[in-house]
């Protein structure tokens, strides 16, 4: 049953994520058109200063109502309270540090669009809690609808300035207006009003403390990239920068965020079984793993061609990010896992914990990056990170849940080798095949197709052989054959 809600629930963000991804990257693509990196850098520092205000105030009520065996109205009202002044509190910090912020980059225009964006907290802030109910019953349609529908009033936003003014102004306006509309759908979709109550902080409180101080500690180790480049490097590789991982983070938009939304439902639900919770896990990272993988390594093996096809040559530098980010992605979505699990068992404080041993490593090794080697040593540092990011959340599981660290290996190590073999072939065949670089469109375009088509290949074959040799034991490809002969059976 657990099983089949998991599936249910997955499917359902999964078919959401996959269609707002895909509005909001035809977004990013058309802003990217009309605008050049400068201005997305702009944005950016604007939005950092929105990541660190927003960490020195979170509490993730959410997630603590999600995790409380029952939830009566009072803890309702008390979440959306505390949301709302969070919100404020969030919205005032912006825009104290508004003019600061301009000075230090000097640049006037981040004034205004840093106090512009200092709405989209408030606006957060007044989402309907009771929505959360949904997630409890493990009900995901609406959460897929709300983000579905949200995206699309973005887009519309982005196109709409982006044509008529070719103005940076395109994206935070169409930030702001993407939380109008989450505002109004959350009511619309759960027509049941929230009171001003806080009755119940201390529960909340003390459930969400740690996870705040582990958001302030990841706001801290994701910014920092972007204040260093932008003071270091300039605004206009700033918005590669973020063009680039705006691409990967689609990644783990559509890969991650549905899995760990319901998984996070299912590890709260079963954390009093012990041995389910370990078969559980071990399941997920293995099958999870399995398409994680070879996405985010085929994405940074393709990243010229995804460049060069979806925004153009001015945007070449947006292809060394990717190819560096976009595997890394594939380590930190691996890890989310963890801290996932450790997050339904109440264990926020040890979470918190890794997560500032991660922001303590990062921090000098992203400032050495940027000031011996620029843009490509912050990107060695960002892989750096997520790879000690990924060693520490697989110890804290070994830890709180009695799995250890060769069964968590072996889950995911026919997908790792795998992927591997994947990025042998693919490099191989590019320095064979396409040493000449032509870069008009056409050829572009067929070399990512026929280099995608043998990474896939390849690793699919990897994979079974693979399989194979471990003795076909239990695991995605006897699902995936199943799956085959079943369907063939059937018809």
């Amino acid at each position: 049953m657990l099983k089949r809600q998991i599936l249910h629930g997955t499917s359902w963000l999964l078919a959401g994520r996959l269609f707002s991804n895909a509005v909001g990257l035809a977004s990013t693509l058309l802003a990217a058109r009309f605008l050049m990196p400068e201005d997305f850098g702009l944005v950016a520092i604007a939005m950092g200063v929105f990541g660190i205000a927003g960490a020195l105030v979170e509490l993730p009520v959410g997630t603590a109502l999600v995790q409380l065996k029952t939830a009566t109205k009072a803890d309702f009202d008390t979440a959306w309270t505390i949301n709302f002044l969070r919100g404020l509190i969030v919205a005032a910090l912006m825009a104290a540090s508004a003019w600061p912020i301009a000075i230090v980059f000097d640049d006037p225009r981040l004034l205004a669009i840093i106090l512009a964006l200092a709405s989209y907290p408030v606006l957060l802030g007044l989402r309907n809690a009771w929505f959360e109910q949904y997630i409890r019953d493990m009900d995901f349609r609406w959460e897929a609808l709300v983000e579905t529908l949200t995206k699309v009033v973005s887009f519309a936003v982005v196109l709409s300035i982006s044509i008529a003014t070719g103005s940076y102004w395109a994206l935070p306006l169409s930030l702001i207006a993407s939380g109008v509309a989450a505002v109004v759908l959350s009511y619309v979709l759960c027509p049941r009003l929230p009171g001003f109550c806080l009755s119940e902080f201390r529960k909340f409180f003390g459930f969400s403390v740690w996870l705040g101080l582990g958001q302030i500690a990841d706001s801290i180790r994701d910014t920092a990239g972007t204040f260093l480049i932008g003071k270091f490097v300039g605004t206009t590789r700033l918005g590669a920068w973020s063009v680039g991982t705006q691409f990967a983070d689609r990644l783990e938009l559509v890969l991650y965020s549905p899995m760990e939304r319901t998984l996070f439902a299912a590890f709260s639900s079963i954390r009093h079984d012990a041995e389910h919770l370990r078969e559980t896990f071990l399941k997920a990272m293995h099958t999870g793993f399995a398409f994680i993988a070879p996405v985010c390594v085929g994405m940074g093996l393709l990243s010229p061609e995804v460049i060069a096809i979806a925004l153009g040559p001015k945007w070449s530098v947006a292809a060394q990010v990717l190819g560096f980010i976009a595997p890394a992605m594939a380590l930190y979505l691996l890890a989310g896992l963890g801290t996932s699990l450790a997050t339904a068992l109440g264990h926020t404080r040890d979470v918190f914990r890794v997560k500032v041993i991660s922001a303590l490593v990062h921090l000098p090794l992203i400032l050495a990056g940027v000031h011996f080697a620029g843009l490509q040593g912050a990107l060695w540092a960002s892989v750096v990170t997520a790879a000690i990011w990924c060693g520490l959340c697989a110890g804290l599981v070994s830890k709180i849940a009695g799995v250890s660290l060769s069964r968590q290996g072996a889950a995911i190590a026919r997908s790792a080798g795998a992927a591997l073999i994947m990025a042998s072939v693919v490099i191989t065949a590019r320095a064979m095949l396409f040493a000449e670089g032509d870069d008009t469109l056409l050829a572009v375009i067929l070399r990512a197709v026929t280099l995608s088509g043998l990474g896939a290949v390849t690793y699919v074959v990897s994979h079974f052989a693979l399989w194979q040799l471990a003795g076909r034991s239990a695991g995605v490809e006897a699902a995936a054959l199943d799956l085959v002969y079943g369907r063939r059976a059937g018809g």
